[in-house]
């Protein structure tokens, strides 16, 4: 009982030094790097923040402010697009409901992020890209599985029922079998969303025995690409009406990079 007590003791004496802010020596043999905040941090954050500055500045001299005259309320232009930072949500606005679209979707994938240091413990590979040598693979597979998937249902909803080419053509399908809109604006692509990151991190389980960061690494990897395919789609493709055109093929001589 004394040699428990003492040893209780001295794992709380262990654990108050930590928070007295001691530095916790690594184990005998372990390699030690460090690197000083300056000039090694600092000095590649100075060199980025002034490449990224030189290019704004090459940019906005190469290409003027898409400015146009006055917004006029009795005249809305055709199409209306968001800023760019919000054109993939207007995109998943033409396939579910706005709610969930433009507030649920949003606010929960930024509070999954958030949450993924409260999930992920493990300290091995912490900083280094990708994390493991699966973790490349399974980054590619998860980038080219998201982007097929979102290909596929961006165009199949643009086509059934409605009219073609415009988004939301399952929706308009289901009420024309009477099928009730909560289904077409939430239920389905509810499913959809929940039941293919499901596959997807049963697929990286299955063929490669992903670790839980790399499930995070998978869906993390999803998410981006949903972000900027869903961007790249609604300013590039689509035109009057919302409808899907090739670039070079809008009607009424509108032009998506007139807007760029």
């Amino acid at each position: 009982m004394a040699e428990e007590a003492g040893s209780l003791e001295e794992r709380k004496v262990k654990t108050l030094s930590l928070v007295r802010g001691e530095e916790a020596k690594p184990p005998p043999g372990a390699p030690i790097q460090k690197f000083m905040v300056w000039p090694y941090l600092l000095a590649i954050e100075f060199l980025a923040a002034v490449i990224c500055t030189i290019g704004l500045l090459i940019f906005s001299v190469l290409r003027n402010a898409p400015l146009k005259e006055l917004a006029n309320p009795d005249m809305t232009p055709n199409p209306s697009k968001a800023p760019w930072y919000l054109v993939g949500l207007q995109e998943l606005l033409l396939h579910m409901d706005p709610f969930l679209a433009a507030l649920l979707l949003p606010g929960l994938a930024f509070a999954l992020l958030a949450i993924i240091p409260y999930i992920d413990f493990e300290t091995k590979e912490s900083g280094r890209w990708f994390a493991s040598p699966n973790g490349v693979k399974i980054t590619i597979f998860s980038a080219v599985y998201t982007t097929l998937i979102l290909v596929a249902f961006i165009l199949v909803d643009s086509q059934i029922g409605g009219v073609p080419g415009t988004a939301g053509g399952l929706r308009q399908l289901l009420k024309t079998w009477g099928v009730p809109d909560i289904v077409g604006s939430w239920i389905l692509p509810v499913a959809i969303m929940l039941g293919l990151s499901a596959l997807l991190i049963l697929i990286v389980r299955l063929r490669w025995q992903a670790n839980l960061r790399e499930i995070v690494i998978a869906l993390f990897t999803g998410f981006v690409v949903v972000y900027f395919l869903t961007a790249l789609v609604g300013f590039l493709f689509r035109g009057p009406n919302q409808a899907l055109f090739l670039p070079w093929d809008m009607p009424h001589g509108y032009d998506p990079l007139s807007e760029f």
